[in-house]
């Protein structure tokens, strides 16, 4: 739990900043996260710290256990497989939707994302670029998606994968094939081929469940 007080924060930044630390792993499964811990972290009322785990609690990254409080919930190989199987849904269906809903122009700059430097940060050993062009992009597929309904049910399936996305980009070969295939669904995009970019992300996200059913002893 971050321990110095800062700069009062809205229960929404409170809530956003805690998604991050917790998905990231910068805070670890199993911690205990007291309400007043929390609240004198975000300099909030006690009433707003409860709203804060309300949250942390209804999008299951944390647990409600008898006389330990909230616990930052851990996410097993079942869950996580199970989880992938939903995002490959929801990912084939975003990316239709942002076909549908943007123009060649729109992609500019992801192509430019996705060009030279997206393999230079691979082979330079910068996996945080890497990853953050693959973040970035999907971001904007959501976001051109314009359904909020499936931008939350997306958020939710992330908050729960984000350390496994990373460390699946770092199983052997893993990597470079996910740069073809993201390749592959902005050029669909792009064209305007929302049946195609479909198909494609949806090779993507089974591809990298099969490596997590592969490297399962690597991923958690």
């Amino acid at each position: 739990m971050p321990r110095p007080k800062r700069k009062a924060a809205t229960v929404e930044g409170a809530i956003a900043d805690m998604r991050k630390k917790i998905s990231s792993r910068a805070i670890s499964p199993g911690t205990r996260i007291p309400e007043e811990d929390l609240a004198q972290a975000y300099d909030l009322p006690r009433a707003k710290a409860r709203e804060v785990l309300a949250t942390l609690e209804d999008r299951s990254l944390i647990t409600r256990e008898p006389n330990k409080g909230a616990i930052v919930a851990a996410v097993d190989m079942e869950t996580t497989y199970r989880l992938y199987e939903v995002r490959e849904a929801l990912d084939g269906l975003a990316v239709r939707l942002a076909t549908l809903n943007s123009k060649t122009s729109d992609w500019d700059d992801i192509s430019e994302l996705f060009g030279p430097s997206f393999e230079e940060s691979l082979k330079a050993g910068d996996i945080d670029r890497h990853v953050e062009a693959i973040e970035t992009f999907r971001a904007r597929i959501t976001e051109a998606a314009q359904n909020p309904v499936l931008t939350d049910l997306i958020e939710r399936i992330y908050d729960r994968t984000r350390v496994t996305i990373r460390r699946v980009a770092l199983l052997p070969g893993r990597a470079q094939m996910g740069i073809l295939q993201y390749r592959a669904v902005l050029s669909a995009m792009i064209r305007g081929d929302a049946d195609e970019a479909e198909l494609r992300i949806r090779e993507l996200n089974r591809s990298a469940r099969e490596y997590i059913e592969r490297y399962k002893d690597y991923v958690l």
